[in-house]
C-alpha cells in the first residue's frame, strides 16, 4: 500500500492549521473528486477518469463523483460513492482506492450538506467555473500545503525514478541508426509496464536529429540516421504520481565535437542549477543562472556576442532557451505550482511555470536547454531584434543539429537538495 490512513491525516491536518485561519465559524469547504467525460460518439464510453488531485491528496480515494467536507467545527467528512450490482459486474473489484477510510454514502450528501445550515459554502477540486475571491485564497492554501513532499509521497518518486531508469537503460541498449523514433517510444512505454508503472504520465518526447530541437517533439516514423542527437523526454507514473525526466543519447559514435560542444553548455547548466537549488532561493535566480550559463557558452563558441549578463538582460538567450527553468512535479507532471500565479512574469525571455521561492519538501524539475529552433532562427522579427547579439553566420552552421534538454527531479531538503533521479542513466558519450 502506498500511503496510509496516518499519512492522509497528517495532510488533512496540516491543510486545516491553515484553512482554520481562513474560515469564519459556520463555513465550510467542499472538495469534489470529479464526474467521468463521455467520448464524443462513444454512447457510454467515458474518458479514463483522473480524480482531482486535491482529492486525492486529501482521501487516498480515486473515485469519481465524491465529496469531502470540511469546517472548523466538523472537521473532515467524505461522502463516498458505493459500487453497486452493475458496476460490479462490468468492472470487478475496485483496485483504486489506496487509503480505505470512514465516510458517509454519496447520496446523504445534499440533505447532510442542507441540514448543516453553513454560512458559506466553498466549492474546490474539479468543478466547473472559476475559483474566486475566498474560495481562492482556500485554494492556494491547500497547493502550498500540496507542494511539501511527505515521506510516502518521497518513496513512491523514488520508486518511480527506479522503474523510469530501466525504461531508459532500455532506449540505451536497442537505440542504433535505423531505427525510427516510434522504435524507442514502444521498447521505453513496454519496459515502463513491465517493471510496474501504470503508464507513461504524458505523451513521450523523443526527437531525433533536427527533432531534437522540437520542445514537445512526438515520436515519428523518421528513421534515426547516423551522428545524430537523440532527445529522450519520458517519465513513469503510479496513481498520478510521477516522474519526468530527459536524457541525450548519440545514435552512433564516435561523437562530433560540435554535439560534445552543445550538450557540455547544458550540463554545466544543469549542474550549477541543481546546486543552486535550497530552501529559500527564488525559483526565478535559478532560471536567470542558467540562461547566463548558456549566453556564456554559446559566446564561447562564438555564436552570440557580448556581455553573458547583458545578452539575458535584452533577453537575447531567449532564442536558444526558450523556456522557463522547470516546474513542480509529482502528483501529476504539473504539481501544483502555478495556480496562485495570475499575472506571470517572464525572465530571460521565458515565461516561468512557477515563480516561487523553494522550500523543504518541494520536488522541482530542473532542465536547461539550448536548441537551434528554425521558426526562431529564421524569423525576420527575431533578427532584427537580436541583430547585434547574435552572429547569424556562425548560427546557421548549426542549423540541423537540434537541440539538448537535460532534466532531473530535485527534491529539496534542510540541507540543499536530493537528486530523486540521479540514477537514471545519462550517455558517457558527451
Amino acid at each position: 500500500m502506498y500511503f496510509t490512513q496516518q499519512d492522509i491525516q497528517a495532510r488533512r491536518d496540516r491543510l486545516a492549521a491553515a484553512w482554520n485561519e481562513q474560515l469564519a465559524p459556520g463555513e465550510a469547504v467542499l472538495v469534489y473528486s470529479g464526474d467521468p467525460i463521455g467520448k464524443p460518439g462513444g454512447l457510454d464510453q467515458t474518458y479514463p477518469f483522473l480524480p482531482h488531485p486535491a482529492y486525492f491528496w486529501l482521501t487516498g480515494r480515486r473515485r469519481e463523483s465524491e465529496v469531502l467536507l470540511y469546517s472548523r467545527d466538523g472537521g473532515w467528512v467524505e461522502f463516498q460513492k458505493s459500487v453497486g450490482p452493475d458496476e460490479a459486474v462490468w468492472e470487478g473489484p475496485r483496485t483504486d482506492l489506496l487509503v480505505e477510510g470512514p465516510g458517509k454514502p454519496l447520496e446523504s450528501f445534499e440533505s447532510a450538506l442542507a441540514a448543516s445550515h453553513f454560512s458559506a459554502v466553498y466549492a474546490l477540486g474539479q468543478i466547473a467555473g472559476p475559483v474566486e475571491g475566498k474560495a481562492f485564497a482556500l485554494r492556494t492554501s491547500l497547493d502550498r500545503a500540496r507542494r511539501k513532499k511527505d515521506a510516502a509521497e518521497v518513496r513512491l518518486l523514488r520508486q518511480l525514478a527506479g522503474i523510469a531508469g530501466a525504461g531508459y537503460a532500455r532506449i540505451q541498449e536497442i537505440l542504433r541508426p535505423g531505427l525510427t523514433e516510434r522504435h524507442l517510444q514502444a521498447a521505453y512505454e513496454g519496459e515502463l509496464l513491465i517493471q510496474g508503472a501504470h503508464a507513461a504520465p504524458y505523451e513521450c518526447i523523443v526527437g531525433a536529429g533536427p527533432n531534437s530541437a522540437i520542445l514537445h517533439a512526438l515520436p515519428t516514423e523518421r528513421v534515426i540516421g547516423e551522428g545524430e542527437f537523440v532527445l529522450v523526454d519520458a517519465g513513469a507514473a503510479i496513481y498520478d504520481y510521477c516522474v519526468d525526466i530527459t536524457r541525450m543519447f548519440p545514435s552512433s559514435e564516435p561523437v562530433s565535437q560540435q554535439h560534445k560542444d552543445l550538450y557540455r553548455i547544458v550540463q554545466q547548466a544543469h549542474a550549477e542549477c541543481i546546486g543552486m537549488s535550497k530552501p529559500g532561493v527564488p525559483w526565478r535566480e535559478v532560471h536567470l543562472h542558467a540562461a547566463r550559463v548558456i549566453a556564456g557558452g554559446l559566446v564561447s563558441l562564438g555564436i552570440m556576442k557580448g556581455d553573458p549578463a547583458e545578452l539575458v538582460a535584452r533577453e537575447a538567450t531567449s532564442v536558444f532557451f526558450p523556456h522557463g527553468l522547470g516546474h513542480l512535479v509529482g502528483l501529476r507532471v504539473r504539481d501544483a505550482g502555478h495556480a496562485d500565479n495570475l499575472q506571470p512574469k517572464t525572465y530571460a525571455g521565458a515565461r516561468l511555470r512557477v515563480d516561487i521561492d523553494l522550500e523543504e519538501g518541494h520536488c522541482i524539475t530542473v532542465e536547461p536547454g539550448c536548441y537551434f529552433i528554425p521558426a526562431l532562427l529564421d524569423n525576420a522579427e527575431v533578427r532584427a531584434r537580436f541583430r547585434d547579439d547574435i552572429n547569424w553566420n556562425e548560427a546557421a552552421k548549426w542549423a540541423g543539429i537540434g537541440g539538448v534538454r537535460i532534466e532531473d527531479n530535485i527534491l529539496i531538503t534542510a540541507g540543499g537538495n536530493d537528486n530523486l533521479t540521479i540514477g537514471v542513466p545519462k550517455s558517457s558519450a558527451f
